[in-house]
């Protein structure tokens, strides 16, 4: 009997040791992966920022963005966003060039997710062509706010403080942050992870964690710092919650197989789709969304005449506080 507890008991430890060599393992290379992918986000900012000029047609920025991605060895975590003015979120170009550039007294925002295997660094930055007085200091608004967001993060901290933090500071440079949107936990092949880091300290928050990733995403708007949808949408993601459904299209099914290969549950553009589903995309994907197979992303807005600046990296939490990935 002695002989068999014996027997069981090693057993039970080499199990032991061996769940932990693969958790260990897994954790290292979350972690290369994670850095791999902040540095090409990196470099991606590096390579497209002096090319933002008065005059750049938006369409071709966006291709030379994703692009420089690819080959630099990541993957996109989404479409690149590109909002101009009072647009806050969720712009890319659509299928064919709407023939957008970057006009005179413009402020653009650049939004650009990166993947290595499903981990996923998210980044932005803002470029002003505008030297109106009132807008001088929108984006270091939001970048002092950043930075000061960024230097509490730490374990069993709740991003509330955080929030409140944002808020205190954006409002002091007489701005205002922009209560629908913020930063976001980032999970493995998911850029809106289940926690919050709000704009406002009047908002929810949760608990950060040693090893979760965060986005720290900081907006100030010259308006009541508040969006509503507009009618405009080029971004779609699959909705995992939807098993499945009856499709009347052929196409429609072959897209859906070609999401779930290529996307899973990250965003995508319909002008991806459209490389490789040349005729009838439109349709085939609004009979994804009709189903609710696919949800729609749309463009995101501030009222017209406003402006809004955007920044934005992505920390990993650890032990003594965070390691910024981008």
């Amino acid at each position: 009997m002695t002989e068999n507890n014996n027997l069981k008991n090693e057993s039970a430890k080499k199990k032991n040791r061996e769940e932990a060599e693969k958790d260990e393992e897994e954790k290292k290379h979350k972690i290369e992966s994670l850095t791999k992918a902040g540095n090409i986000a990196q470099e991606v900012k590096t390579f497209i920022k002096p090319q933002l000029k008065v005059g750049a047609n938006i369409f071709d920025l966006i291709e030379k963005t994703e692009t420089k991605i690819i080959d630099l060895g990541g993957k996109w975590a989404f479409p690149i966003n590109v909002s101009i003015n009072n647009i806050a979120a969720h712009y890319t170009s659509p299928i064919k060039d709407d023939e957008l550039t970057i006009k005179d007294r413009d402020i653009v925002k650049i939004d650009l997710g990166v993947h290595i295997e499903g981990y996923i660094v998210d980044t932005a930055f803002t470029v002003s062509f505008n030297d109106d007085k009132a807008l001088e200091n929108i984006i270091q608004a939001t970048e002092v706010a950043l930075e000061a967001a960024k230097m509490m993060a730490k374990p069993k901290i709740n991003t509330k403080e955080l929030g409140k933090k944002i808020e205190d500071i954006v409002k002091g440079f007489k701005y205002n942050p922009i209560k629908e949107l913020g930063g976001h936990q980032i999970e493995r092949w998911t850029v809106h992870g289940k926690k919050q880091l709000p704009e406002l300290g009047t908002q929810g928050g949760d608990i950060m964690e040693e090893g979760e990733v965060f986005a720290i995403e900081i907006f100030a708007s010259t308006g009541k710092g508040s969006v509503h949808s507009t009618n405009a949408s080029y971004i779609y993601e699959l909705n995992p919650f939807i098993g499945r459904v009856p499709l009347r299209r052929k196409l429609s099914k072959q897209i859906l197989g070609y999401i779930n290969k290529n996307y899973k549950t990250l965003p995508f553009a319909e002008r991806w789709l459209a490389k490789d589903f040349r005729m009838g995309v439109i349709f085939g994907l609004q009979e994804l969304v009709n189903t609710n197979k696919v949800k729609a992303h749309y463009v995101l807005a501030e009222e017209k005449g406003e402006f809004v600046a955007q920044s934005e990296e992505t920390i990993l939490v650890i032990e003594d506080g965070y390691k910024q990935l981008t």
